[in-house]
């Protein structure tokens, strides 16, 4: 298999999306990745909530997202485009972008490294994805898929452990929202017994960048968005993963109930079998 071809970022966006997303993530993330607010950087970002103070949307997230729609828009003017902090733009063509800034603001904020740019492309009406990349600038990582091109890691191919056992397995988890964020303690309680370790980190695309290049053997992330999941979907997926949400798999997309289980294929049964009685009742 041979490496995604690199491109000038006109030449890059000119062509069909597929396997040729990484450019803006990539861009932009160094663009951000130092000085963090919570480092030795300024300290007078402007900062909201949004739905708690769990959710928080800084300055940085809505100028990231606006220098990646002014690419696009330049670049790729016939396609859509679904950011988190600016909503839908519409366009002419059958490809969507679908753009989260910062995945991970509270970690950006407190100066954390798991903090990530994410950026997919995916065609419009059965939502099958095309490209993806999943940059984390501090960590000096940029893994990038195409749809049945691969998963690479600074242009090296990779792809999901052999994991088939429980017992062995490392678990990314997100506590999620609502319900399912109230269910977090009697999920951790059903996992921490019959898994290796739990891991919660600060990013949900981090988490499944993670299980695609090995770093991780499974990620359970309920009640996410679109731009939360999508590029790290393609990532695990055309690693050699499995992706799906409690109702099963859900091969070439993202789950649309936003609840997303990552894994490889041995693990993805057991503890998608695991999850279903934790969040039942």
């Amino acid at each position: 298999m041979q490496p995604p071809i690199r491109l000038p970022a006109t030449a890059v966006l000119a062509r069909h999306p597929v396997s040729f997303s990484w450019w803006p993530a990539r861009q932009l993330g160094w663009r951000l990745s130092w000085p963090c607010p919570g480092g030795n950087g300024p300290t007078t970002l402007r900062i909201e909530e949004k739905t708690g103070p769990w959710d928080l949307v800084s300055q940085a997230d809505r100028q990231v997202e606006d220098a990646v729609r002014a690419v696009l828009a330049q670049h790729r003017p016939d396609d859509r485009v679904l950011g988190e902090e600016s909503g839908e733009a519409a366009g002419v063509s059958e490809i969507q972008w679908i753009v989260d800034p910062i995945d991970g603001t509270l970690s950006y904020l407190y100066g954390l490294p798991d903090w990530t740019v994410s950026i997919a492309a995916a065609r419009v009406g059965d939502g099958q994805l095309l490209a993806g990349v999943v940059s984390a600038p501090v960590l000096g990582r940029v893994v990038e898929a195409s749809r049945g091109g691969g998963t690479w890691m600074n242009g090296r191919p990779v792809n999901v452990r052999s994991t088939a056992e429980l017992s062995h397995a490392l678990v990314g988890i997100n506590f999620g929202r609502g319900e399912t964020r109230d269910k977090a303690g009697r999920m951790v309680d059903a996992l921490l017994p019959r898994v290796r370790h739990v891991r919660r980190g600060g990013s949900t695309a981090a988490a499944l960048a993670e299980v695609a290049i090995g770093a991780a053997d499974a990620a359970w992330s309920p009640g996410g968005q679109p731009w939360d999941v999508a590029a790290g979907v393609l990532l695990v997926q055309e690693a050699g993963g499995v992706v799906g949400d409690l109702g099963g798999r859900t091969p070439g997309t993202w789950p649309a109930s936003g609840d997303v289980l990552a894994a490889t294929p041995g693990l993805w049964e057991p503890l998608h079998s695991l999850l279903t009685e934790v969040y039942a009742g």
